[in-house]
């Protein structure tokens, strides 16, 4: 019970009431209401980021908007910002003392091979927070009730966990499995901590659950019913079969949370529902064709994401890189409510010659802390080495040699590191960030 309480009282002083109330509020909204706080939303962040030093000419022009239904006809004409708009335009370490903001400076996992930083005003950060918890509720994690995380841990990238983190996640009974690497003594840890309760909650890069969830298949050592209330996925796409396979171990299924560390939580899998709800009204989001016109129910398209709270990056018609898909129902006048599917990330494991497992987005959050990495590429070379190929501004020798200290360290294979002026593409013009040679 003490947890229980810990959290009403971190809920309370933190505010998260106030972003749940805004949440539940809207869904009761009806559509022409709906569409006339969006387009508020939108037409404020508008007006916001076109009077800003940084702003690009289109949202300068259409800053002079005034009424909400002329910004809905002009909206789908503004410009999609990329990632590499955020790495060439928007400079996060410039923000805070340019513009006067409070926030911390954060960078995506890097799930094209492309870390890419950013900034989250105080507010930003507060809904992320917010939202976050909000979606843990309605996939049915309750305040008190354990949350096992198969996620991987700050010391598998060398670092060390600081102790106020350690204390939050004890305080809030959070149990953090590392994950990059995936053996029996994994599956035994996830196993004796869900012995130890009566109750809990999991969650996890998708592809660790499953791999987590076939093992215990395998061993036929499935825990009593019940024991695993919920689960829900992270980081990467997620696939029927994988939520199966883990409904065949521990009685419930993967619901999909959808998210990305620029935009935290985006859309969700509550418990019994098929469709991911978004954030709104504090994300609006868009599907798109490879012509940047909107994409027809069904139809899968560009996804598009933005924010109607930060004010550090300018997150307007973000492209994230995933393709998505609507159904007509789950569209309205004020925009789409939900999505039918995500075709996104996939991660997956990654078998080294030696017999070792690991997560291939260890790449992401390994490179995520060097800011002098812009682009990258891992190459397994047969049973000899990893030959990993970096763009950017080179290490230092000292650095150099410490980051591939830690690689080799992790993964038991020399490597070696070669910075190249450019990381060839796929003939669709994407970043594959492991590959075998």
């Amino acid at each position: 019970m003490i947890t229980e309480a810990f959290w009403w009282l971190y809920v309370r002083r933190n505010g998260l009431e106030v972003a749940w109330r805004e949440l539940d509020r809207f869904e009761m909204l009806s559509p022409v209401e709906s569409r006339r706080e969006v387009g508020r939303r939108l037409l404020a962040q508008l007006h916001y980021f076109g009077n800003r030093a940084d702003a690009l000419p289109e949202w300068r022009e259409a800053a002079s908007i005034q009424d909400v239904e002329e910004l809905w006809r002009v909206w789908p004409s503004l410009p999609i910002l990329t990632k590499n708009d955020l790495v060439t335009r928007f400079h996060p370490r410039e923000m805070a003392p340019r513009f006067g903001l409070k926030g911390k400076i954060s960078s995506s996992g890097g799930s094209t091979g492309e870390p890419t930083f950013f900034f989250h005003d105080q507010p930003m950060i507060d809904v992320s927070v917010a939202t976050s918890v909000y979606c843990w509720r309605r996939m049915g994690w309750r305040p008190g009730m354990t949350m096992i995380c198969v996620w991987g841990s700050d010391r598998d990238i060398g670092k060390i966990q600081q102790s106020r983190s350690r204390w939050l996640a004890s305080a809030r009974n959070e149990v953090i499995i590392p994950g990059y690497e995936i053996n029996d003594a994994t599956v035994d840890r996830v196993l004796e901590e869900i012995r130890r309760r009566r109750q809990v909650a999991i969650y996890g890069f998708t592809s660790l659950l499953e791999a987590v969830a076939q093992r215990v298949v395998e061993r036929r050592a499935a825990p009593p019913s019940g024991r695993v209330h919920t689960a829900w996925n992270g980081g990467e796409m997620l696939f029927e079969s994988q939520s199966e396979t883990f409904r065949r171990a521990f009685g419930v299924p993967i619901l999909n949370c959808y998210g990305g560390r620029e935009l935290s939580v985006m859309a969700y899998q509550p418990m019994n529902s098929a469709k991911l709800h978004l954030l709104r009204p504090f994300l609006f989001a868009e599907i798109v064709g490879e012509d940047g016109r909107p994409a027809a129910p069904g139809e899968s398209g560009r996804l598009l994401w933005t924010s109607t709270v930060c004010k550090g990056t300018p997150f307007l018609r973000y492209e994230v890189g995933d393709l998505a898909a609507y159904a007509a129902k789950d569209q309205d006048e004020s925009g789409i409510r939900a999505l039918e599917q995500i075709h996104g990330r996939i991660a997956g494991l990654l078998r080294l010659p030696g017999g070792k497992t690991i997560n291939c987005l260890y790449w992401n959050h390994l490179f995520k802390e060097c800011p002098e990495v812009k682009q990258f590429q891992v190459a397994v070379r047969g049973e000899r080495e990893l030959y990993i190929r970096l763009r950017g501004t080179r290490f230092s020798a000292d650095r150099e040699a410490s980051v591939l200290r830690l690689i080799q360290d992790f993964t038991g294979m020399p490597a070696s590191i070669a910075w190249v002026d450019r990381i060839p593409l796929t003939p669709q013009g994407k970043l594959v960030q492991v590959v075998h040679e």
